[in-house]
């Protein structure tokens, strides 16, 4: 199914030039508290419990409790880093888009095969995920939950603490990917899916820097063959027609034929140009 990625005039010439697409840390999308957000959430449901001090496994579920709540801690500072998300959506017209991504009327919606995208993603990196975004409240609490129980079960099976250690180890890596594409509500028409790619380690040439509007922000590259575009929508604009022909050379050049002979499609949004 084809899910467009939102980016600007230089963000499209860039993945159009050099078929790669940005992963950006989750600590560093353009919504800074998504992260937060999640974290928020596993922290308010881990305190609700039905375990009392009567209950056989109490102790042990305490001991739980503290080495996931020890894990979350880490999550904030330092074991975010290693992951690393793009967004893709089914909404390629939208305005709410437009403005977030493309706030100079400059902007384009680029159309992939998700699938293909996440396949290639696979041939570079070892942990790669697929993910559809969760926005509704009980579905995430419902989702956290049945982690939790899932991991509990594991963990009081254990017999050695090696064992329970690497249930928590588990444990945080599922709970960082949920962090991943967990939602605030307010972003609900979104429809987004996620390529999310985990990086225990980012070698020295994986790992990459850009500017960003309050700091700089680490990236890693996915491979992305313009052969997988499908179509290319270009934002509310003062020019439809010059912004189409340009556009139109452009992938000329790069596809090597004429637009009408191959190549992905060009589209002009019907969003009315406006100065936001």
């Amino acid at each position: 199914m084809s899910y467009g990625h939102y980016t600007s005039q230089a963000g499209m010439m860039s993945i159009i030039s050099s078929e790669t697409l940005w992963a950006t840390n989750i600590k560093y999308l353009n919504d800074e508290h998504e992260f937060q957000h999640a974290l928020d959430l596993i922290n308010n449901i881990i305190p609700n419990t039905n375990f009392t001090p009567e209950n056989a496994d109490y102790k042990k579920y305490l001991k739980y409790i503290e080495s996931i709540n020890k894990k979350i801690e880490n999550f904030d500072d330092y074991k975010s880093e290693s992951v690393f998300t793009i967004s893709f959506t089914t909404e390629t017209d939208l305005l709410s888009q437009w403005r977030g991504y493309c706030s100079e009327n400059n902007g384009f919606c680029i159309e992939y095969n998700i699938d293909e995208v996440f396949e290639e993603a696979k041939k570079s990196y070892g942990e790669v995920h697929l993910l559809e975004c969760v926005y509704g409240e009980k579905e995430k609490e419902s989702q956290l939950k049945a982690l939790l129980n899932k991991h509990w079960f594991k963990y009081s099976a254990a017999n050695s603490e090696g064992d329970k250690k690497s249930v928590i180890d588990e444990l945080s890596i599922d709970l960082m990917l949920l962090a991943s594409h967990f939602k605030h509500p307010s972003f609900s028409e979104e429809c987004e899916k996620r390529v999310v790619v985990v990086l225990e380690y980012a070698p020295d040439n994986d790992l990459k820097f850009r500017e960003g509007q309050f700091s700089i922000v680490p990236y890693i590259e996915l491979p992305a063959p313009r052969k997988l575009i499908s179509k290319i929508i270009i934002g509310p604009t003062s020019n439809k027609k010059l912004s189409a022909r340009s556009l139109e050379m452009l992938l000329e050049r790069k596809f090597g034929v004429p637009t009408w002979m191959g190549g992905p499609d060009v589209e002009i949004s019907n969003t009315p140009y406006r100065t936001w």
